[in-house]
């Protein structure tokens, strides 16, 4: 996770049309290097997707300011990062975890799939907060990122089943855009736990 220089843009920045091309492969990185993180057992603490750089066709994650050992985040009573992407316990004042990291993965899941930034329609104020907390959560159709973004931490998805999940959904789109076939094998279809 040692980034040489990044000649392209955070991933909030990236164009449209492109970010809607390639957020299976966006969603692949960013879930790769969120594995690397938290496998040393650390907690990123600002996991948004203005911290995700784009280069060459990768995604790295960024801006290890806030990042600390996950056994040693304490509760300050100050809250840091993005409002839409902190988590709903962090927003109540309990301290940020692994899973708070999840919920971030979930909305920036979420912003791909809509490729918009979570409640761009809305302030960022005290009242979004407050219905974050309340279970408000972005625009989107991928049960997976409602899972991530579950409000209690116990039932998200670990980074690891993430990963898994998210590497088969991209194999399968790699699987089908390179065979270009009109209909998928019956064999491409493998049940899997979301």
């Amino acid at each position: 996770m040692i980034l040489d220089k990044i000649s392209d843009q955070p991933l909030s920045e990236e164009k449209y049309e492109q970010r809607k091309k390639d957020a299976a492969s966006e969603n692949t990185d960013s879930s790769i290097e969120l594995t690397k993180l938290q496998n040393l057992g650390y907690c990123h603490k600002d996991f948004y997707s203005g911290n995700i750089l784009q280069d060459e066709g990768f995604s790295y994650v960024s801006d290890f300011g806030l990042t600390g050992p996950a056994d040693k985040q304490k509760s300050n009573d100050k809250i840091y990062g993005v409002l839409p992407y902190i988590a709903p316990e962090v927003l109540n004042g309990e301290p940020y975890t692994l899973t708070s990291d999840i919920y971030s993965f979930g909305v920036i899941m979420a912003e791909l799939s809509t490729v918009n930034p979570p409640f761009y329609d809305r302030k960022h104020y005290v009242s979004l907060a407050l219905d974050i907390c309340n279970g408000l959560r972005p625009e989107f159709y991928k049960e997976l990122a409602n899972k991530c973004m579950n409000a209690n931490p116990k039932l998200r998805r670990t980074v690891i089943e993430l990963n898994e999940i998210i590497i088969f959904w991209d194999n399968s789109i790699r699987f089908i855009e390179e065979n270009e076939a009109e209909t998928i094998p019956y064999d491409i279809f493998v049940e899997m736990k979301l």
